[in-house]
């Protein structure tokens, strides 16, 4: 009897430790949130301003793989003031999982987790809003001033997500 009850006992343990380990991995891929489709004319009385970077997500990253990968455009925009927004174009996808932050890097070329560890000047802005869809992120310009990529990092299992670096005229400038 007491056999039985210490096997039911340390079976019910297994079970709720392998249950909720595997809802943890499946939960984003059963029920993701829903698509955003922000525009910066919804966060600025429809005030379009000019990009003043853009940049693609690398897919051919290392650090990325079947399970860990994002691709799509960003760009920068200045807004009135101190005010900048980072915008995931309307093209952006990301792997399912959970908690993913959006980095601002210091550095450009983030191709995995080492180079994203390394930079100690990375600055998180926000928590992914979605895993698809154009999504807005508010940063001030002093914010960007020495940054060269964006990056998607998961914060649960430090996983490399993907990165995009600053590209255009202005990202010179501010090397300067």
């Amino acid at each position: 009897m007491i056999r039985s009850i210490i096997n039911l006992s340390v079976g019910f343990v297994i079970g709720l430790v392998v249950g909720a380990g595997v809802m943890l991995i499946a939960f984003p891929y059963l029920f993701p949130p829903p698509v955003v489709n922000e525009t910066i004319a919804q966060f600025n009385e429809a005030l379009e301003r000019p990009a003043l970077f853009s940049g693609s997500f690398r897919e051919d990253a290392p650090g990325q793989d079947f399970a860990h990968w994002a691709k799509g455009r960003i760009s920068v925009h200045h807004m009135a003031g101190n005010d900048a927004w980072i915008e995931l174009k309307s093209d952006f996808e990301a792997s399912p999982g959970p908690n993913y932050w959006v980095y601002l890097n210091s550095q450009p070329d983030i191709d995995d987790e080492g180079d994203f560890l390394a930079d100690n000047r990375r600055v998180r802005i926000g928590k992914l809003k979605s895993f698809e869809g154009s999504q807005i992120y508010q940063v001030t310009t002093s914010q960007l001033n020495d940054k060269r990529s964006v990056t998607i990092w998961c914060e649960t299992f430090s996983q490399y997500i993907g990165s995009a670096n600053f590209e255009g005229p202005l990202v010179d400038a501010l090397a300067n």
